[in-house]
């Protein structure tokens, strides 16, 4: 065996370890807005292994392709839980987005988004739904109890919430030795002490994949597209699109894929599989896709190519005869790796302009209102119009690229659409 194949295989296996706890969470996320269990994860691990072999092999990058914690828990908490959307609905929104991003990348719009994209809003909106991500944490262990407006406060000692935190203690303690299964192991250990407290059932090991019969071409076309839903459609596209933006960024850099003017080469190939992926995830019933940040840990172990992204794909491929150990893990084991993924998102924030009047009010305001709000959306939309309109009071429009004024105008007037049929 080459000292290529062997370092690519390590790597593969690097990324695995990394991202195999999303095996176990997104699942669980998707249960919460009634979707079948064993469907949801029949169906998450074939299109995290479709779109990763398709992304190796098509586009020769080192990275996994999986449902993004950012869309997932817009999906259930805000479209399905607060605006009473069926979960039909959330998955045939998810096949809408796959298409548009596969027709954006087609037509060279979204590379150009990515570039172009006010580093402002791109970074704060990170740090909100990062926010976002952790208020979700905090309400999975009923910390935070959702009321009409907000959260009131829940009990902050349970046996349950004990072990979580411990986890989160864990998962920092592990990820400053820069062990990269940390997040693997955190769940792990949360779920053994679950056991140990009768706080978790085991239900086995092995066992055939579930059934996908469930969810299988269960979407509903027709509705996301009706215009009550277009906001939604649109939050999902942009979340899609930021979470592209910020980690093909990250991965590109570290994997040596960028040019000598900072453009990631080999780019309209490498976002091809993340559309026609979300298209497939809509059909068998899981969330749109995103490229996982996580793979970081292989390509640092010197990943370079497909090849790694194809081993961590096969050993993803294994998991589906897993079904009864990853549904024996309680919620209460995953909420710290929810937590500490949005720390990190919310850490993003440092990076905005803060002393630019025109930069950090957008950015503030899509920071405060993702949360506050517990609306994705809402937070672009504040954000793009107040942009647009702090720089050009200012005189300085020429900042602004068309793309940013179109997506500016296209806010503003679904804002004032809102309005005026709230008051019909």
């Amino acid at each position: 065996m080459t000292q290529f194949v062997r370092r690519e295989i390590l790597a593969g296996l690097s990324t695995f370890f990394t991202v195999a706890y999303l095996i176990v969470l997104y699942p669980q996320i998707l249960r919460d807005g009634g979707i079948d269990f064993g469907a949801a994860l029949t169906a998450t691990i074939l299109v995290m292994v479709l779109a990763t072999l398709f992304l190796a092999i098509y586009a020769n990058f080192p990275a996994v392709l999986a449902p993004g914690l950012t869309v997932g828990p817009y999906l259930i908490y805000t479209i399905i839980q607060k605006q009473h959307a069926t979960w039909q609905t959330a998955l045939g929104i998810v096949f809408w987005v796959g298409l548009g991003l596969f027709l954006l990348t087609q037509l060279k719009v979204r590379q150009k988004i990515i570039v172009h994209l006010p580093p402002s809003i791109k970074y704060s909106a990170i740090a909100g739904i990062g926010l976002y991500l952790i208020c979700v944490g905090l309400k999975d262990l009923n910390i935070f109890i959702p009321q009409t407006v907000f959260f009131h406060l829940g009990p902050l000692i349970t046996g349950p919430n004990a072990i979580a935190f411990f986890g989160l203690i864990l998962f920092f303690i592990l990820h400053r030795f820069q062990i990269s299964s940390a997040f693997l192991i955190s769940i792990l250990v949360c779920w053994v002490l679950g056991l140990s407290f009768g706080l978790a059932v085991w239900k086995g090991t092995f066992a055939l994949p579930a059934s996908l019969s469930p969810t299988f071409f269960k979407l509903d076309f027709l509705t996301p597209l009706q215009p009550e839903w277009i906001g939604a459609l649109l939050s999902v596209l942009l979340i899609s699109l930021i979470d592209s933006t910020a980690a093909l960024t990250v991965l590109s850099k570290l994997a040596h894929k960028e040019d000598e003017k900072g453009y990631i080469k080999n780019i309209n190939r490498i976002l091809l599989p993340d559309g026609t992926g979300s298209m497939v995830a809509g059909l068998l019933g899981t969330g749109s896709l995103s490229y996982t940040l996580e793979s970081s840990s292989g390509i640092k172990a010197g990943g370079r190519t497909g090849l790694t992204a194809i081993i961590a794909a096969l050993c993803c491929l294994f998991c589906l005869f897993l079904y009864p150990l990853i549904s024996s893990i309680p919620l209460f084991a995953t909420a710290p790796a929810l937590i500490a993924i949005g720390i990190f998102m919310a850490a993003e924030a440092k990076a905005v302009k803060w002393r630019d009047p025109t930069e950090s009010i957008p950015a503030l305001l899509t920071l405060v209102t993702i949360p506050l709000m517990f609306n994705i959306f809402q937070g672009f939309v504040f954000g793009f119009i107040s942009f647009v309109l702090l720089k050009a009071i200012t005189g300085r429009w020429k900042e602004v690229h068309p793309i940013c004024w179109g997506l500016g105008i296209v806010f503003a007037l679904h804002l004032i659409w809102t309005a005026y049929s709230d008051k019909l």
